[in-house]
Protein backbone atom coordinates (compact mmCIF):
# COMPACT_ATOMS: atom_id res chain seq x y z
CA UNK A 1 0.00 0.00 0.00
CA UNK A 2 1.75 3.07 -1.22
CA UNK A 3 -0.14 5.15 2.04
CA UNK A 4 2.39 2.95 4.30
CA UNK A 5 5.49 3.53 2.02
CA UNK A 6 4.63 7.53 3.16
CA UNK A 7 4.65 6.82 6.49
CA UNK A 8 6.99 3.83 7.16
CA UNK A 9 9.62 6.53 8.25
CA UNK A 10 7.39 7.73 10.89
CA UNK A 11 6.96 4.36 11.97
CA UNK A 12 9.52 3.02 12.68
CA UNK A 13 11.15 6.51 14.37
CA UNK A 14 7.91 5.93 16.75
CA UNK A 15 9.27 2.08 17.53
CA UNK A 16 12.48 3.57 18.54
CA UNK A 17 11.47 6.61 20.72
CA UNK A 18 9.29 3.88 22.46
CA UNK A 19 12.42 1.82 22.92
CA UNK A 20 14.17 4.27 24.40
CA UNK A 21 11.55 4.94 27.06
CA UNK A 22 12.47 1.81 29.99
CA UNK A 23 8.79 0.49 30.65
CA UNK A 24 10.32 -2.66 32.07
CA UNK A 25 7.69 -4.91 34.91
CA UNK A 26 9.06 -5.32 37.52
CA UNK A 27 8.38 -2.58 38.49
CA UNK A 28 6.14 -1.28 36.33
CA UNK A 29 7.30 1.82 34.62
CA UNK A 30 4.21 2.16 32.04
CA UNK A 31 3.91 5.57 33.33
CA UNK A 32 6.81 6.88 30.98
CA UNK A 33 5.12 6.03 28.10
CA UNK A 34 1.90 7.76 28.47
CA UNK A 35 2.92 10.99 27.60
CA UNK A 36 4.40 10.22 24.49
CA UNK A 37 1.60 7.93 22.85
CA UNK A 38 -0.84 10.44 24.10
CA UNK A 39 0.40 13.27 22.71
CA UNK A 40 1.16 11.17 18.86
CA UNK A 41 -2.49 9.43 19.32
CA UNK A 42 -4.16 13.10 19.48
CA UNK A 43 -1.51 13.87 16.59
CA UNK A 44 -3.43 11.51 14.55
CA UNK A 45 -6.85 13.19 15.22
CA UNK A 46 -7.50 9.91 17.74
CA UNK A 47 -10.33 10.76 20.76
CA UNK A 48 -7.89 9.67 23.94
CA UNK A 49 -9.02 8.80 27.29
CA UNK A 50 -6.84 7.54 30.08
CA UNK A 51 -7.88 4.78 32.28
CA UNK A 52 -6.15 5.00 35.78
CA UNK A 53 -7.37 1.58 36.97
CA UNK A 54 -6.55 -0.76 38.16
CA UNK A 55 -3.47 0.36 39.62
CA UNK A 56 -3.65 4.94 40.38
CA UNK A 57 0.35 5.25 39.58
CA UNK A 58 0.09 3.26 36.24
CA UNK A 59 -1.98 4.78 33.43
CA UNK A 60 -3.78 2.78 30.87
CA UNK A 61 -4.83 4.62 27.19
CA UNK A 62 -8.13 3.76 25.14
CA UNK A 63 -8.05 5.81 21.80
CA UNK A 64 -10.91 5.89 19.27
CA UNK A 65 -12.29 7.63 16.10
CA UNK A 66 -15.60 7.14 14.63
CA UNK A 67 -17.66 4.39 15.34
CA UNK A 68 -15.30 1.86 16.95
CA UNK A 69 -16.00 -1.45 15.41
CA UNK A 70 -12.24 -3.44 15.68
CA UNK A 71 -10.05 -3.02 18.36
CA UNK A 72 -6.15 -3.23 18.60
CA UNK A 73 -4.73 -4.32 21.45
CA UNK A 74 -1.12 -3.63 22.75
CA UNK A 75 1.30 -4.14 26.28
CA UNK A 76 3.05 -1.00 27.06
CA UNK A 77 5.35 -3.13 29.92
CA UNK A 78 8.24 -5.20 28.36
CA UNK A 79 10.56 -7.54 30.44
CA UNK A 80 13.56 -5.71 31.96
CA UNK A 81 16.92 -5.61 30.17
CA UNK A 82 18.77 -8.51 32.23
CA UNK A 83 22.55 -7.17 32.71
CA UNK A 84 23.35 -4.54 29.92
CA UNK A 85 26.66 -5.13 29.92
CA UNK A 86 25.85 -8.54 28.02
CA UNK A 87 24.00 -6.51 25.43
CA UNK A 88 26.57 -5.20 22.50
CA UNK A 89 23.88 -2.19 22.28
CA UNK A 90 22.55 0.30 25.03
CA UNK A 91 19.01 -2.01 25.51
CA UNK A 92 17.66 1.34 25.43
CA UNK A 93 19.05 3.20 22.76
CA UNK A 94 16.63 1.99 19.96
CA UNK A 95 19.12 1.62 17.71
CA UNK A 96 19.14 0.79 13.58
CA UNK A 97 21.73 -1.18 12.22
CA UNK A 98 21.98 -3.69 9.10
CA UNK A 99 18.32 -3.52 8.58
CA UNK A 100 16.99 -4.62 12.56
CA UNK A 101 15.77 -2.26 14.76
CA UNK A 102 17.15 -3.11 18.34
CA UNK A 103 16.64 -2.73 22.06
CA UNK A 104 14.71 -3.92 25.11
CA UNK A 105 10.26 -4.42 23.58
CA UNK A 106 11.59 -4.40 19.90
CA UNK A 107 9.91 -7.31 19.34
CA UNK A 108 7.74 -7.47 22.45
CA UNK A 109 6.18 -5.43 21.67
CA UNK A 110 7.18 -1.36 21.06
CA UNK A 111 6.89 -2.26 17.04
CA UNK A 112 3.62 -3.39 17.27
CA UNK A 113 2.68 -0.41 19.66
CA UNK A 114 4.16 2.18 16.70
CA UNK A 115 1.99 0.60 14.39
CA UNK A 116 -1.20 1.36 16.62
CA UNK A 117 -0.02 4.83 16.93
CA UNK A 118 0.69 5.47 13.44
CA UNK A 119 -2.33 3.17 11.41
CA UNK A 120 -5.23 6.07 12.26
CA UNK A 121 -3.41 7.86 9.39
CA UNK A 122 -4.63 5.54 7.21
CA UNK A 123 -7.96 4.03 8.89
CA UNK A 124 -9.77 7.22 9.76
CA UNK A 125 -12.92 4.88 10.79
CA UNK A 126 -14.19 2.20 13.01
CA UNK A 127 -10.96 1.84 15.33
CA UNK A 128 -10.16 1.24 18.81
CA UNK A 129 -6.92 0.93 20.26
CA UNK A 130 -6.38 -0.05 23.95
CA UNK A 131 -3.08 0.01 25.67
CA UNK A 132 -2.42 -1.89 28.47
CA UNK A 133 -0.18 -2.08 31.13
CA UNK A 134 1.15 -5.36 33.48
CA UNK A 135 0.55 -8.55 30.50
CA UNK A 136 4.16 -9.68 31.12
CA UNK A 137 3.21 -10.27 34.09
CA UNK A 138 -0.71 -11.62 33.97
CA UNK A 139 -1.76 -8.82 35.28
CA UNK A 140 -5.14 -7.02 34.64
CA UNK A 141 -4.59 -4.39 32.61
CA UNK A 142 -6.46 -5.60 29.31
CA UNK A 143 -9.37 -7.35 31.37
CA UNK A 144 -10.18 -3.67 33.29
CA UNK A 145 -9.73 -2.11 29.96
CA UNK A 146 -12.48 -4.31 28.77
CA UNK A 147 -14.96 -2.22 31.34
CA UNK A 148 -14.32 0.80 29.79
CA UNK A 149 -14.56 -0.10 26.02
CA UNK A 150 -18.03 0.48 24.15
CA UNK A 151 -19.45 -2.58 22.10
CA UNK A 152 -16.85 -3.74 19.39
CA UNK A 153 -16.75 -6.58 16.89
CA UNK A 154 -13.36 -7.77 16.24
CA UNK A 155 -10.01 -7.88 18.59
CA UNK A 156 -6.42 -8.10 16.96
CA UNK A 157 -3.60 -8.72 20.00
CA UNK A 158 -0.69 -7.63 18.45
CA UNK A 159 1.87 -10.10 19.86
CA UNK A 160 5.11 -11.17 17.69
CA UNK A 161 3.48 -13.97 15.67
CA UNK A 162 6.19 -13.68 12.73
CA UNK A 163 3.01 -12.18 10.62
CA UNK A 164 1.09 -16.10 11.45
CA UNK A 165 -2.66 -15.69 12.63
CA UNK A 166 -3.33 -17.29 15.78
CA UNK A 167 -6.89 -17.77 16.75
CA UNK A 168 -5.42 -20.37 19.37
CA UNK A 169 -2.91 -19.93 22.27
CA UNK A 170 -1.34 -21.96 25.10
CA UNK A 171 -2.09 -21.31 28.71
CA UNK A 172 0.54 -20.90 31.26
CA UNK A 173 0.62 -21.95 34.93
CA UNK A 174 3.38 -20.25 37.19
CA UNK A 175 3.71 -22.29 40.36
CA UNK A 176 6.40 -22.57 43.05
CA UNK A 177 7.68 -25.30 44.71
CA UNK A 178 9.43 -24.66 48.20
CA UNK A 179 12.03 -27.29 49.35
CA UNK A 180 13.05 -27.84 52.89
CA UNK A 181 16.06 -29.03 54.71
CA UNK A 182 17.61 -28.13 57.76
CA UNK A 183 20.30 -25.61 58.56
CA UNK A 184 23.77 -26.18 60.31
CA UNK A 185 27.19 -25.21 59.92
CA UNK A 186 28.92 -26.40 57.34
CA UNK A 187 31.77 -27.84 59.13
CA UNK A 188 29.19 -30.37 60.50
CA UNK A 189 27.02 -30.78 57.30
CA UNK A 190 26.11 -34.53 58.77
CA UNK A 191 24.40 -32.50 61.45
CA UNK A 192 21.89 -31.06 58.90
CA UNK A 193 19.94 -31.62 55.80
CA UNK A 194 20.60 -29.74 52.70
CA UNK A 195 17.85 -28.35 51.23
CA UNK A 196 19.81 -27.42 47.54
CA UNK A 197 20.81 -31.13 47.29
CA UNK A 198 17.02 -32.30 48.31
CA UNK A 199 15.41 -29.90 45.80
CA UNK A 200 17.90 -31.76 42.94
CA UNK A 201 16.03 -34.86 43.54
CA UNK A 202 12.44 -32.33 43.25
CA UNK A 203 14.31 -31.03 39.68
CA UNK A 204 15.26 -34.38 38.00
CA UNK A 205 11.69 -35.22 38.92
CA UNK A 206 10.51 -32.32 36.94
CA UNK A 207 12.48 -33.08 34.23
CA UNK A 208 11.16 -36.61 33.69
CA UNK A 209 7.50 -35.05 34.08
CA UNK A 210 9.07 -32.29 30.97
CA UNK A 211 10.13 -34.64 28.86
CA UNK A 212 6.51 -37.06 29.50
CA UNK A 213 4.42 -34.09 27.65
CA UNK A 214 4.47 -35.91 24.18
CA UNK A 215 0.82 -35.12 23.51
CA UNK A 216 0.19 -32.54 20.73
CA UNK A 217 -2.36 -29.85 19.59
CA UNK A 218 -2.41 -28.15 16.88
CA UNK A 219 1.42 -28.74 15.53
CA UNK A 220 2.36 -27.59 19.51
CA UNK A 221 3.29 -29.06 22.81
CA UNK A 222 2.50 -28.57 26.22
CA UNK A 223 6.16 -27.88 28.30
CA UNK A 224 7.28 -27.34 31.94
CA UNK A 225 10.57 -25.53 32.64
CA UNK A 226 12.12 -24.19 35.38
CA UNK A 227 13.03 -20.79 35.57
CA UNK A 228 13.94 -19.67 38.86
CA UNK A 229 16.11 -21.47 41.92
CA UNK A 230 17.21 -19.92 44.99
CA UNK A 231 18.51 -21.26 48.05
CA UNK A 232 20.93 -20.36 50.86
CA UNK A 233 21.76 -17.48 52.67
CA UNK A 234 25.65 -17.43 53.74
CA UNK A 235 28.48 -19.91 52.45
CA UNK A 236 29.22 -21.46 55.67
CA UNK A 237 25.50 -22.80 56.15
CA UNK A 238 23.56 -25.82 55.13
CA UNK A 239 20.73 -24.65 53.95
CA UNK A 240 17.27 -25.15 55.51
CA UNK A 241 15.23 -23.87 52.16
CA UNK A 242 15.12 -23.69 48.57
CA UNK A 243 12.98 -22.46 45.98
CA UNK A 244 12.00 -23.48 42.36
CA UNK A 245 9.70 -21.50 40.04
CA UNK A 246 7.96 -23.88 37.21
CA UNK A 247 6.68 -22.17 33.80
CA UNK A 248 3.92 -24.98 32.62
CA UNK A 249 2.75 -24.04 29.04
CA UNK A 250 -0.41 -25.72 28.59
CA UNK A 251 -2.43 -26.95 25.32
CA UNK A 252 -5.30 -24.93 24.70
CA UNK A 253 -7.75 -28.23 25.58
CA UNK A 254 -5.71 -29.12 28.65
CA UNK A 255 -7.53 -28.92 31.99
CA UNK A 256 -6.31 -26.42 34.63
CA UNK A 257 -7.21 -29.03 37.51
CA UNK A 258 -6.00 -31.88 35.88
CA UNK A 259 -2.09 -29.96 35.10
CA UNK A 260 -2.22 -29.18 38.93
CA UNK A 261 -2.74 -32.50 39.74
CA UNK A 262 0.05 -33.45 38.12
CA UNK A 263 2.38 -31.02 39.47
CA UNK A 264 1.62 -31.63 43.24
CA UNK A 265 2.66 -35.54 42.12
CA UNK A 266 5.98 -33.69 41.80
CA UNK A 267 5.78 -32.00 44.88
CA UNK A 268 3.75 -29.18 46.96
CA UNK A 269 3.10 -26.03 45.64
CA UNK A 270 1.95 -22.73 45.72
CA UNK A 271 0.52 -21.24 42.34
CA UNK A 272 1.92 -17.89 41.74
CA UNK A 273 -0.62 -17.08 38.32
CA UNK A 274 -2.26 -18.85 35.91
CA UNK A 275 -2.97 -18.28 32.31
CA UNK A 276 -5.85 -19.69 30.40
CA UNK A 277 -5.16 -21.29 26.98
CA UNK A 278 -7.54 -19.93 23.47
CA UNK A 279 -9.34 -21.94 21.14
CA UNK A 280 -11.53 -19.94 18.84
CA UNK A 281 -12.05 -20.32 15.46
CA UNK A 282 -12.49 -16.55 14.74
CA UNK A 283 -12.85 -17.83 10.86
CA UNK A 284 -13.96 -14.57 9.47
CA UNK A 285 -10.96 -12.98 11.22
CA UNK A 286 -8.44 -15.32 10.24
CA UNK A 287 -9.68 -15.57 6.49
CA UNK A 288 -9.68 -11.62 6.20
CA UNK A 289 -5.86 -11.73 7.06
CA UNK A 290 -5.33 -14.57 5.45
CA UNK A 291 -6.23 -12.66 2.43
CA UNK A 292 -4.20 -9.77 3.09
CA UNK A 293 -1.21 -12.13 3.62
CA UNK A 294 -1.78 -13.63 0.55
CA UNK A 295 -2.26 -9.95 -1.40
CA UNK A 296 1.05 -8.59 0.50
CA UNK A 297 3.73 -11.77 0.65
CA UNK A 298 2.11 -14.58 -1.06
CA UNK A 299 2.03 -16.69 2.18
CA UNK A 300 -0.28 -17.04 5.46
CA UNK A 301 -0.33 -19.50 7.86
CA UNK A 302 -2.19 -20.05 10.88
CA UNK A 303 -0.74 -20.95 14.26
CA UNK A 304 -1.49 -22.06 17.90
CA UNK A 305 0.37 -18.68 19.65
CA UNK A 306 2.59 -20.69 21.99
CA UNK A 307 2.95 -17.54 24.87
CA UNK A 308 0.08 -16.72 26.43
CA UNK A 309 -1.42 -13.16 26.08
CA UNK A 310 -4.03 -11.15 26.90
CA UNK A 311 -6.40 -12.28 24.43
CA UNK A 312 -7.85 -14.93 27.00
CA UNK A 313 -9.70 -11.81 28.78
CA UNK A 314 -10.95 -10.65 24.81
CA UNK A 315 -12.02 -13.94 23.91
CA UNK A 316 -14.14 -14.38 27.39
CA UNK A 317 -16.25 -11.23 26.19
CA UNK A 318 -17.41 -12.76 22.92
CA UNK A 319 -15.45 -10.74 20.56
CA UNK A 320 -13.93 -12.60 18.14
CA UNK A 321 -10.38 -12.07 18.32
CA UNK A 322 -6.69 -13.32 16.74
CA UNK A 323 -2.85 -12.83 17.93
CA UNK A 324 -1.06 -11.44 15.37
CA UNK A 325 1.81 -9.48 15.04
CA UNK A 326 5.41 -8.81 13.35
CA UNK A 327 8.28 -10.19 15.17
CA UNK A 328 9.92 -13.24 15.65
CA UNK A 329 8.84 -14.52 19.67
CA UNK A 330 12.46 -16.44 20.01
CA UNK A 331 14.05 -12.98 20.04
CA UNK A 332 11.36 -11.46 22.78
CA UNK A 333 12.68 -11.35 26.23
CA UNK A 334 16.20 -12.32 24.71
CA UNK A 335 19.86 -10.48 25.00
CA UNK A 336 20.08 -8.34 22.13
CA UNK A 337 16.35 -8.22 20.79
CA UNK A 338 15.94 -7.32 17.51
CA UNK A 339 13.36 -7.43 14.90
CA UNK A 340 13.19 -6.74 10.97
CA UNK A 341 12.65 -3.33 9.88
CA UNK A 342 11.55 -5.10 6.27
CA UNK A 343 8.70 -6.90 8.60
CA UNK A 344 7.46 -3.97 10.40
CA UNK A 345 6.53 -2.13 7.48
CA UNK A 346 5.34 -5.80 5.82
CA UNK A 347 2.76 -5.80 8.68
CA UNK A 348 1.39 -2.17 8.25
CA UNK A 349 0.82 -3.00 4.76
CA UNK A 350 -1.12 -6.46 5.97
CA UNK A 351 -2.50 -4.67 8.95
CA UNK A 352 -4.00 -1.36 7.07
CA UNK A 353 -5.23 -3.59 4.45
CA UNK A 354 -7.18 -6.04 6.52
CA UNK A 355 -8.56 -3.02 8.77
CA UNK A 356 -9.95 -1.64 5.29
CA UNK A 357 -11.46 -5.10 4.79
CA UNK A 358 -12.82 -5.16 8.34
CA UNK A 359 -14.24 -1.52 8.54
CA UNK A 360 -15.59 -1.35 5.28
CA UNK A 361 -17.62 -4.66 5.00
Amino acid sequence: MNEIDEIKDDIIATASDLIKIPTRNPPGEEKNCIDYIRSRLEENGMNVKIINKPFENRPQIIAWNDEPKVMLNGHMDTVPEGDADLWSIDPFSGAIRDGMLYGRGAVDMKSALALMINIPRIIDKHLLLTFAIGEERAEPGTLTLLNHIPSIKYGIVLEPTSLAIAPYQRGALWAKMLVRGRATHASLAENGINAIMEARKVIDKIDEYAKSLNNKELGIKPSCNITMIEGGIKENIIPDSCSIIIDRRLLPSEDYQQVLDELRNIHELDVIGFRKGVKMEAEYLSNIFKQSLMDVINDAKVICFPGSTDNEHIVSKGIESIVWGPGNLAKAHAIDEAISIDEIITAAKVLALSLYRLTNE
